[in-house]
């Protein structure tokens, strides 16, 4: 034990004493994000929204106003009345985006008594300004209802029956966690396998490429202590980083999402945020596990990098599952594959699945095992001069 902790601290020190890493490892990933996401979010909310639009109204219906109006606070609409003349002009300031819309109603719609020729109501925007098409979009439905009003004031109530539309009673938190385990998991899961990747393969092809491993293995310690020392140390400052960016991630989430200043999107209990923990830490060593054994089949860092990159486009495309499907997958047995329980795991724990402690001791058993075996296989590496004194 005595020798993992010191092959453990060689590795520590090795990141802790450099500044730069300790910025890039552990603060940069948290601080990027959440400046990342949160402009991200901000550019989104300025591109959807509009404090005023501008709607011009030929021979408006004051039955019409009624429908509208109410949808919208004051200030917000600013809406002129014009003659059919002006109709052109409006036209050109729509094209040019210096207007949102025109309504044309016709000179008979408050006159036509069921026969002949339909009056027109005539709507122009323009669909290349999303304000514009949105408002239209939205103007559209409002004259639905208008020409329902004015079709029972002809013809009477001529519907059948009525719809009842009832279901079960919107729960809040599980609506917002569902949104989120869209995200993290497969956000946490990049984050987890880049900090792993910035530091794994410096830790054994990098002291391969020095020639500094020959060192380290003449002497008395172990090699199986070296690689259990190594895959602890590599293991516990991947994990750090993860947590740097799980915590800019969730602090940019209501900015990003556009929750809105009345939805709290705290409503995760200390006990969600440590199982959520706990299955990040059992992950870090399936990472760390497969990095470390590329590292120490590859002569140099840059073919560790290169065998490593198509490992993690894998892994990307594993985590990308939790944006699809309903929730957490209920087969036990799936929880044994590594990176895919993961992605399970956390999206039953954000989703408030009640078999996510299940999933959870399933996960981290499985990953504990595949760790003894990636151990194992390194230990074998290690002990193969063939491989660790290859050039």
């Amino acid at each position: 034990m005595k020798n993992i902790l010191t092959i453990f601290k060689k590795e520590w020190d090795r990141v802790i004493k450099d500044r730069r890493l300790v910025i890039t490892i552990m603060i940069l990933p948290g601080l990027m994000i959440f400046l990342v996401y949160t402009f991200i979010g901000t550019a989104m909310t300025s591109m959807t929204t509009q404090d005023v639009y501008d709607i011009a109204i030929v021979n408006p219906q004051a039955e019409f106003t009624a429908i509208y109006q109410p949808n919208y606070e004051a200030g917000t609409l600013n809406v002129v009345i014009v003659p059919e003349s002006a109709v052109f002009g409006y036209e050109q300031m729509i094209d040019d985006e210096e207007w949102s819309l025109l309504i044309v109603f016709a000179d008979s719609i408050s006159t036509y008594d069921g026969s002949g020729e339909k009056p027109t109501v005539t709507l122009y925007s323009n669909p290349n300004e999303i304000s514009s098409s949105d408002l239209k979009s939205s103007f559209v439905g409002y004259l639905m209802r208008y020409e329902e009003t004015l079709s029972i004031d002809l013809f009477g109530d001529t519907t059948y029956f009525h719809i009842n539309q009832t279901g079960t009673e919107i729960n809040e938190n599980q609506f917002i966690g569902t949104i989120i385990a869209s995200l993290i998991p497969m956000l946490l899961i990049m984050f987890l396998f880049s900090g792993a990747m910035s530091i794994g393969p410096e830790s054994i092809a990098g002291e391969k490429e020095r020639g500094t491993i020959a060192t380290l293995l003449v002497t008395p310690v172990k090699r199986k202590e070296i690689a259990i020392g190594k895959v602890l140390a590599l293991s516990i400052l991947s994990l750090i980083s993860a947590t740097s960016s799980f915590i800019g991630v969730m602090f940019s989430l209501p900015k990003l999402l556009q929750f809105g200043d009345g939805v709290s999107t705290d409503i995760y209990q200390l006990s969600d945020y440590l199982m959520i923990l706990l299955v990040l830490f059992s992950t870090v060593f399936i990472i760390v596990g497969i990095i470390s054994i590329i590292s120490a089949y590859a002569k140099n860092l840059k073919e560790a990098s290169t065998l490593i990159m198509p490992i993690y486009i894998l892994t990307i495309l594993v985590s990308v599952s939790s944006m699809f499907g309903n929730g957490a997958n209920s087969n036990l047995i799936l929880y044994i594959i590594p990176i895919y329980n993961t992605v399970q795991t956390l999206t039953a724990i954000l989703t408030f699945d009640a078999q996510a402690l299940a999933y959870l001791i399933v996960t981290v058993i499985s990953n504990l095992a595949f760790l003894t075996a990636f151990i194992f296989i390194l230990n074998k590496m290690f002990n193969s001069e063939k491989i660790m004194f290859s050039k």
